[in-house]
């Protein structure tokens, strides 16, 4: 469905909701009904009249009072057939209007209209290299970037999303240079840390927890990358374990690494580090600054793996999966150590085989299985505004009504629980039997869901 037929659907079911029901409802109540219906027409490719045709009532009496809530409980139950009576449902308004329009495409270049550079960064070796490859941009200079972004008089946060490539901002990061990754409170922690070099990525994930986490309307780079490779060396030398320290959770870690050359410094500083491991997760397949540099075990390359469909569908603007597995296969045999992130898992119709049949591809190259040292698992989870968001920007949202999501214990919605460690089952299974040993873990769930599931490793950290 295009964003146009999504509206028009919208329409639909509220003048189906108008016909059916003889008593009015007040604005919560009809975005409540409008959110199931809606939901269930796309998720069964049906229409709003016949789902409501088949749930019989009736406006005599006393009866009438009661209406909103009949059809509410037919319609969820209708909507979540599993659902238990510790499910917890929220059902947020629809925000798709005539005005919503399909996000564009990353299609691999950068090309800003405008780069806001903060005045203590301008005269940074970092900055210079990277204005000379944008001539054409105008550049700003400002004593605060935060004030700049304001300025920019978007209509809202989704616009600013939207056009974040359009906009560039180069600062000098300052604090927290390095910190724990902000994990779930209640989730077991996996003892990551993160490097936070940027802010921002170009790719457009519908699931991306991004879309509405952002609040600078442009793409955030450090540029005072030698400041930080100073931090790493003094951070390295106040541990006395192994840590793992990531660029990735703010950004994709090398889908812009052909502007910023972040990779090559930090190859470099973490190939002398004696108990840092760094991970650079990616969606893209452009590896060549990586290869460039010598491999060496404290440095790991890993992505992020789904099924073709998702991929294709969800991830727009990412590397096919195939060529994912195939830049990590140039990047195992050329030494490096290799990651891999089934994050989200996405339940469908036939997602078994489809999950299968790429665990099976994946680990089919010998150097690949050799150099894998861990591989993360996290099922499709979302914060309440988010699929509002992807609504808004997608016209393909079927992840988000293809199977139940119930609040969970941190505020998002997940699949109930047994479904997740159903999935996890066999997904262990599937990389059991493709012969892969090395660490496995649950990404952001609570201890519960690991209980009694076998595949999950320990670490088994390469030696720096």
């Amino acid at each position: 469905m295009t964003m146009a037929e999504n509206y028009r659907l919208v329409m639909d079911v509220n003048k189906a909701l108008r016909k059916a029901l003889p008593i009015r409802l007040g604005i919560n109540k009809r975005n409540e009904l409008t959110r199931l219906l809606y939901e269930i027409c796309i998720s069964r490719n049906i229409s709003p009249e016949k789902v409501l045709a088949e749930m019989p009532f009736s406006a005599s009496g006393d009866e009438k009072g009661g209406i909103f809530q009949r059809v509410k409980r037919d319609l969820v139950k209708t909507r979540y057939p599993e659902l238990q009576k510790k499910d917890r449902v929220r059902l947020m308004p629809l925000k798709i209007d005539g005005e919503s329009n399909e996000s564009a495409v990353w299609r691999g270049e950068l090309e800003p209209r405008r780069i806001i550079v903060e005045k203590r960064s301008a005269g940074l070796e970092w900055t210079r290299g990277f204005l000379k490859m944008f001539p054409g941009a105008e550049v700003l200079e400002t004593d605060n970037i935060h004030r700049a972004s304001k300025e920019l008089r978007l209509r809202d946060r989704i616009d600013g999303y939207a056009l974040r490539r359009e906009t560039i901002f180069i600062v000098s990061g300052k604090a927290s240079f390095i910190k724990k990754c902000p994990c779930t409170k209640g989730a077991v922690r996996c003892g990551y840390w993160v490097l936070n070099l940027g802010f921002g990525c170009p790719f457009d994930c519908s699931y991306c927890y991004l879309q509405t986490y952002s609040n600078i309307p442009g793409l955030v780079f450090a540029a005072n990358i030698e400041e930080y490779c100073g931090h790493i060396r003094k951070f390295d030398a106040s541990q006395a374990r192994q840590v793992r320290i990531g660029t990735g959770e703010f950004t994709d870690s090398l889908a812009l690494d052909k502007y910023t050359g972040y990779s090559s410094k930090l190859i470099s500083v973490f190939r002398e580090t004696k108990n840092l491991i760094l991970e650079l997760k990616t969606k893209t397949a452009d590896i060549d600054n990586v290869l460039k540099e010598r491999a060496h075990p404290g440095v790991v390359i890993s992505w992020s793996i789904n099924t073709p469909g998702i991929v294709e569908k969800y991830e727009k603007g990412t590397a096919g999966v195939y060529r994912r597995i195939e830049a990590a296969a140039l990047a195992a045999s050329r030494g490096y150590k290799v990651g891999f992130h089934f994050d989200p898992v996405v339940w469908y119709e036939g997602w078994e085989k489809e999950y299968q049949d790429i665990v099976r591809r994946l680990f089919s190259h010998d150097k690949v299985r050799e150099n894998t040292v861990w591989i993360s698992l996290g099922t499709l989870r979302y914060t309440p505004g988010l699929k509002q968001a992807a609504e808004q920007r997608f016209s393909d949202n079927r992840i988000f009504y293809e199977g139940g999501f119930f609040l969970d214990f941190d505020g998002k919605f997940r699949y109930p629980e047994k479904l997740r460690k159903e999935m996890y089952d066999k997904l262990l299974r599937y990389i059991k039997e493709a012969g892969v040993s090395c660490w496995t873990y649950l990404c952001m769930e609570p201890g519960g869901v690991s209980s009694g599931l076998e595949g999950l490793e320990k670490p088994a950290w390469p030696a720096s």
